[in-house]
């Protein structure tokens, strides 16, 4: 079911854009502002740009309405899209003049008296915030395209929806560069001297009957799922159809590496793309629609990774879809388009079109390690250095708190130090967007508050509607609950702090139940080099339905999304004075357990992998605590527990 704050036909919106008389703000802000109020119980209140929006330019859309006699159009305030915290200025909903189908219009609403394009950059526009936003234009197109592409009732089907940016403020003059770039029938620029043609599109697209039956339809339309990143189209020659589709500074940075390589290779200087953003914020949907977009463009294009299993699952995708008879080919094909970040040297001085580097923040001070011949290592580069020299335009996307060994560098203000260091151009791009736990980005910053990640202070949990957050009292309520969630169809996954040793298969070959607390026992995914008949191999373990019956760690689940996680909570992170502290005596990560690793490494680390660990489900998480006292802590931070599950329909959050 689709969020939205307010809905009501034009006919009641009408009354209430009326101004009364020396009272402050209309009836309609006013609702607006306690309906916002009611649903981000988390938040205080909605920002004064987004009061400023409601009181000031959807007035003139319901005017506009008004005057065209289509008093019976359903109007949806801040209409949300599907898994995302993204939403819709307007969605009007009616019935198409001619066809009587169906007919939806998304309006964006910009205040702004003037704005401009970026000299370099066609799809970043001045609207005088303190960054660069996506191009208006672009932005209602990819909201049209993404409500086709996640909407059954739309899907298949664009002549139901048209898109429009309203500039009521502003003169053709005063936004003239934003015409540059192309309009279609999903996304066209209206300015006050373009109102008429602003109504006349109203008009052309709903007639003046009753919206409430296509206005329910739309939000009742079951929601297709996001791809997984084994389901998209890894190349523009091979592959599923499926894609993901980008949003808002997704597209930002999208587009800015096409138009960085396209300067490039017309004779201008290597150029650093930088893409900082948290769990869930698309870095990763950024990188593969960035890997089929180049190829379809003929650029020589690499994806770079230090994580094996992320690497090793796409080198499998792509091996599979390629058509039958030429696996063989795909499959070395393969092992050159999908790389480690120490494997790039190989490629020498910009030895490709592009290298995007996912899970950037997994580089490392240098690539040095014990295949690196005597001779080499005492002259080592930066390993960032060596990637910046390999490709004309290189790409980092990363999320500066998910490096998990002390060795791992890769944070923005490294790369953007580097870049700076070899006298390259460089642009960050943040990304605000929330493409998992149900488009919940309060979910995201409470995470980082919880875990005390960048000093932050943990905060009791409000349930926001959208991502569920329970406490299990044991590990069997933990697992049981998952099982009901398996059962319902959903994919879920176990993982835990690495607490406990990882052994290899025992003298049968059955996995070791090393993950022990009191009388529940259960073993981690198989070790790295081994093969267990039931389960699969280390690196393939969040992509097969079989790793659901093992323990994952951070290693294993980085990158990858289930619809439920359950997190076990180790003895390496205790609660203690209002916060959780680091026991780096309880680690058995590898990495960690020297005692030469320094303590502020050791608390990065473990806190990072929390962060990742419980960041993993896209509709649900269920925290179990080893710890008692710490078990006793989250009950204050933890609203609901397991035996308490919130319904399935509240899953998606319906604003009133």
């Amino acid at each position: 079911m689709s969020s939205y704050l307010l809905r009501e036909p034009v006919s009641t919106l009408v009354e209430e854009i009326k101004r009364p008389s020396g009272m402050g703000q209309r009836p309609l802000t006013e609702r607006l502002i306690a309906a916002y109020q009611r649903v981000h119980h988390h938040k205080k209140d909605p920002a004064q740009s987004l009061v400023d929006a409601w009181e000031n330019s959807l007035p003139v859309v319901i005017q506009a309405l008004e005057d065209r006699g289509l008093r019976q159009v359903e109007v949806l305030i801040e209409f949300g899209l599907p898994h995302t915290n993204a939403d819709v200025d307007m969605l009007l909903a009616g019935v198409h003049p001619g066809s009587g189908e169906p007919s939806y219009v998304l309006v964006e609403l910009k205040q702004q008296r003037e704005a401009t394009v970026h000299p370099e950059r066609s799809v970043a526009v001045d609207l005088g915030y303190d960054k660069w936003k996506l191009h208006p234009v672009r932005q209602v197109q990819q909201y049209c395209q993404y409500l086709m592409q996640y909407k059954a009732a739309l899907r298949g089907k664009p002549g139901r929806v048209a898109g429009a940016v309203l500039m009521h403020n502003a003169h053709d003059a005063d936004a003239k560069e934003l015409f540059d770039l192309p309009a279609s029938d999903h996304g066209r620029l209206y300015t006050m001297d373009r109102l008429e043609n602003f109504r006349k599109l109203l008009g052309a697209r709903l007639a003046k009957s009753p919206g409430g039956e296509a206005a329910q339809a739309l939000i009742d339309s079951p929601e297709h799922e996001p791809p997984k990143i084994t389901d998209v189209n890894l190349t523009a020659r091979m592959g599923s159809p499926e894609r993901f589709q980008l949003l808002d500074e997704q597209e930002v940075a999208h587009q800015d590496v096409h138009e960085a390589v396209r300067r490039v290779r017309n004779g201008g200087t290597k150029e650093v793309i930088i893409v900082r953003g948290g769990p869930g914020s698309g870095k990763s949907a950024i990188a593969l629609e960035l890997r089929r977009t180049l190829d379809l463009a003929g650029w020589d294009v690499i994806h770079a990774s230090g994580a094996k299993a992320l690497t090793l699952t796409l080198r499998d995708a792509y091996t599979r879809a390629a058509p039958r008879g030429t696996k063989g080919k795909a499959k070395q094909e393969a092992t050159r388009l999908f790389t480690y970040f120490n494997q790039v040297k190989r490629l020498g001085t910009n030895g490709c079109d592009v290298v995007i580097c996912d899970e950037a923040h997994r580089i490392r001070r240098h690539s040095v390690d014990r295949y690196t011949p005597k001779k080499e290592r005492a002259s080592a580069r930066p390993q960032a250095d060596e990637i910046i020299d390999a490709a004309r335009v290189p790409v980092f996307l990363l999320d500066d708190w998910q490096s998990l060994r002390p060795g791992e560098v890769g944070t923005a203000e490294y790369l953007v130090e580097r870049a700076n260091a070899l006298g390259y151009k460089h642009t960050l791009i943040d990304l605000s967007g929330m493409y998992r736990a149900q488009g919940s980005a309060y979910f995201r910053d409470w995470t980082l508050k919880l875990l005390g990640v960048g000093a932050r202070t943990p905060q009791a949990w409000v349930p926001d509607g959208r991502m569920q957050v329970q406490l299990a009292d044991t590990p069997e309520e933990m697992e049981q609950f998952l099982k009901s969630r398996e059962e319902a169809g959903e994919s879920t996954r176990m993982v835990a702090g690495f607490c406990w040793p990882w052994s290899k298969p025992d003298d049968e070959g059955a996995l070791v139940p090393d993950v022990t607390i009191d009388t529940w026992h259960r073993p981690w995914n198989v070790k790295a080099g081994y093969a267990v008949d039931g389960a699969p191999d280390a690196d393939f373990w969040a992509t097969d339905p079989r790793g659901a019956k093992q323990i994952g760690c951070a290693y294993t689940a980085q990158t990858f999304e289930f619809d439920w996680v359950g997190v076990v909570i180790g003895p390496d992170l205790i609660w203690q004075n209002d916060r959780f502290a680091v026991n780096r005596t309880a680690t058995y990560d590898p990495e960690l357990r020297p005692k030469g690793i320094d303590q502020t490494d050791i608390e990065r680390c473990v806190r990072n992998a929390y962060h990742v660990l419980l960041t993993r489900g896209m509709h649900g998480v269920v925290i179990y605590a080893t710890d008692e006292a710490t078990r006793d802590a989250l009950r204050g931070h933890v609203i609901k527990t397991v035996n308490h599950p919130l319904p399935k329909s509240m899953r998606k959050i319906h604003k009133a």
